[in-house]
């Protein structure tokens, strides 16, 4: 009879205390959404006001913490239920920040510039493949000549010649898989058959319709500078997904819109991942970093198609392997490795954990041989079907346009040690900074600056050698002692840094240090701490190459200091290993 007075109790009291919860949840939305509206409206300069205001919330999300730490100090811990409704609260703002206040640079809420080469890469890659976008594109739009449309802004009739407008004499495209330079396009237009020879009459016909989308959704200066981007990138698995979704339907506003909500589905996917997993108090770390960082904003790829699709499943291997689902984690993580390769890279985790525990024990851990078999099924299914969706020459192509030509041509937002490597601070053009190199005069403006960072580089290239090595020598001594899958992979979102050149949005995998937190809770605020001082370099720099050279220093320093941390420990030997694999 007691037990049931008891559970009637707390019943009665959780009620109320559910209400409470999701009153105070309303309050805060309601509350960032007047925020938001009123900085809008009042900013002189919006993307600066939301700029500081994300660094403002990180740094009292991590005022918090310490606020938090010092009662628990002091005998006096907050109420639990208090400190969820803070986590939800910063995490409210933090979302609606990222996502730009919700007032988007740019119309529709799909990004024109992601969906044109994602979108067509993906749909017409059995005719262009990686090089020829810009090209067809070119060729497309020479024919289709003068076309009327009617504005979706407002509702008038507009006369476009497209056919003068790819004629202009400084009409310029990016001249993919050769150089990457900027090129003119006439001599493209005189010899239409070197893209129309690949397409079947229908292909065509369909390839000029979406153009013809394309342009008339763009105005003529964010047109014009699509061409001058680096083309369509990605691996052939992920033109499995890609190339589907794309010939579902033509190119039209609300097919895209569609196609754009599934990266906020992944999102979605991967914050419920990390609840689930790790808990909520995790969770909201991890949000409030994600929302507030700044290499990886709204900016670059939100609105975008099938964007963080790799995140969500780098991120889910962790999360499966701390729940023991081992062959799928092991299926998850080749997946993400084979939708943009670099994630790929923090499986030195789990070989370094799982080697160190082949040499002590001269046997594979049972776990680890359901990582591997997970990791060898998927790669064995998704190969071939991306061989049978994207072409049997798709990896020489994939290899030959990305490796070889785009991965070793310097993008102003790189990041990167090859970045630190190649960067020298310092006046005039022999410093090779952008500020002193950029040269309008010439068909690229940015020549002379790329040719003496790669120049630079070449130059350097065994510091970073050294770099690397040490680093691998430090990540061995720690991963040995901490002996957990899950752990080690977080860990190795160093080497990601360390191995690869990529541009700043893909630095959004540096959400992987979130998970650390559950086990080393002051690094709580050390990640929301750093989302802070991202924010400032990020508006300190004026110049990108200064601006992402300070951002890689500063995520590889918090990477080192992650190493750091569990490096002391983890002195005390197997019993505290032992506690990290739970």
């Amino acid at each position: 009879m007691n037990t049931t007075l008891q559970q009637r109790a707390r019943a009665a009291g959780a009620a109320p205390s559910r209400r409470h919860f999701i009153a105070w949840c309303l309050a805060v939305l309601a509350g960032t959404a007047a925020l938001f509206s009123l900085i809008h409206r009042y900013a002189a300069d919006y993307p600066l006001a939301l700029d500081i205001t994300k660094g403002a919330i990180a740094a009292s999300a991590a005022l918090a913490l310490l606020y938090e730490a010092r009662r628990a100090r002091q005998g006096r811990p907050i109420a639990e239920r208090w400190k969820r409704r803070a986590a939800f609260g910063f995490s409210a703002v933090a979302v609606v920040a990222y996502f730009d206040g919700l007032h988007f640079a740019y119309p529709s809420f799909y990004h024109r510039w992601e969906h044109y080469h994602y979108y067509l890469g993906a749909k017409y890659f059995p005719e262009m493949a990686y090089d020829d976008l810009y090209k067809c594109t070119v060729i497309a739009q020479d024919e289709l000549g003068v076309v009327t449309y009617t504005d979706e802004r407002t509702g008038q009739p507009i006369t476009l010649d497209m056919s003068a407008e790819v004629r202009e004499p400084d009409k310029k495209i990016r001249n993919l898989g050769v150089d990457n330079l900027l090129i003119p396009v006439g001599g493209f237009l005189e010899h239409p058959e070197i893209c129309k020879a690949r397409f079947s009459p229908e292909r065509w016909e369909a390839f000029k319709a979406d153009v013809r989308f394309f342009r008339t959704a763009s105005e003529k200066g964010y047109w014009e500078d699509m061409a001058k981007d680096h083309g369509y990138n990605p691996p052939p698995v992920w033109t499995i997904m890609g190339r589907i979704l794309a010939e579902l339907h033509p190119a039209t506003t609300g097919y895209l819109q569609l196609l754009a909500s599934f990266d906020i589905a992944y999102l979605l996917g991967v914050f419920a991942a990390l609840c689930w997993a790790f808990g909520w108090r995790v969770c909201a770390v991890a949000v409030i970093f994600w929302g507030c960082q700044s290499p990886a904003p709204f900016f670059w790829t939100g609105g975008g198609f099938l964007r963080n699709d790799w995140l969500f499943f780098l991120v889910l291997s962790a999360c499966l392997v701390r729940r023991r689902y081992f062959k799928l984690a092991g299926a998850s993580m080749v997946y993400a490795g084979l939708l943009r390769i670099f994630p790929g890279i923090v499986v030195i985790g789990w070989l370094t954990v799982a080697g160190g525990y082949l040499l002590r024990h001269r046997r594979m851990a049972p776990s680890h041989v359901q990582v591997l078999l997970g990791g060898v099924l998927a790669a064995a299914v998704l190969i071939p079907v991306s061989l049978a969706v994207a072409g049997k020459d798709s990896y020489r192509q994939f290899y030959e346009h990305t490796l070889e030509v785009h991965d070793r041509t310097p993008v102003t937002n790189h990041m990167g040690l090859r970045v630190l490597v190649a960067h020298r601070f310092g006046t005039g053009v022999e410093s090779g900074r952008m500020k002193y190199t950029k040269d309008a005069a010439l068909a690229d403006p940015f020549a002379v600056w790329k040719r003496m960072r790669s120049e630079r580089y070449a130059e350097h290239r065994s510091v970073a050698y050294v770099v690397i090595a040490a680093s691998f020598a430090i990540f061995v001594y720690v991963a040995r002692r901490v002996r957990s899958l899950w752990v080690a992979e977080c860990l190795a979102q160093i080497f990601v840094i360390l191995l690869s050149q990529i541009t700043c949005y893909y630095y959004v995998f540096m959400i992987l240090s979130a998970p650390l937190t559950r086990l080393r809770r002051h690094l709580e605020v050390a990640l929301l701490g750093m989302a802070a001082l991202s924010q400032g370099i990020w508006r300190w720099s004026s110049w990108n190459d200064d601006r992402y050279t300070l951002l890689t220093a500063a995520m590889l320093a918090f990477c080192y200091f992650l190493l750091y941390t569990f490096a002391r420990g983890t002195r005390q030997g197997p019993a505290s290993a032992a506690a990290l694999a739970r």
